[in-house]
């Protein structure tokens, strides 16, 4: 049965294919010294357009917000400044639901 989380492991694996071959290619033209330079690029990315991102979409789903698609896209094309607003003007004030909240008493 597919999960809410299901769609960012897809994500991940996807941004995991995309960098090994850019791994292998930065093997072989360049030497092993500037591999930190990928490295950083690497962890930029994932935090940035991963992470923070997916944290927005669960946390905005959770909570019931109306419009948690629209802040994950803001999220992720202006990642930290997305992130920023989303915590001061986008959280509702209603609690974050949990799947026992959902059940009928």
């Amino acid at each position: 049965m597919a999960t809410t989380r299901s769609p960012l492991v897809l994500l991940g694996g996807l941004v995991a294919v995309a960098f090994v071959p850019l791994f292998a290619m930065w093997l072989v033209i360049a030497d092993v010294g500037t591999l930190v330079y990928f490295f950083a690029f690497a962890l930029y990315f994932i935090v940035a357009h991963v992470v923070l991102p997916g944290w927005v979409y669960l946390d905005a789903n959770g909570r019931g917000s109306d419009a948690p698609l629209t802040w994950t896209g803001i999220t992720f094309l202006l990642p930290f400044v997305g992130f920023v607003a989303y915590y001061f003007l986008g959280q509702p004030e209603a609690p974050h639901r949990t799947d026992a909240d959902a059940r009928p008493p």
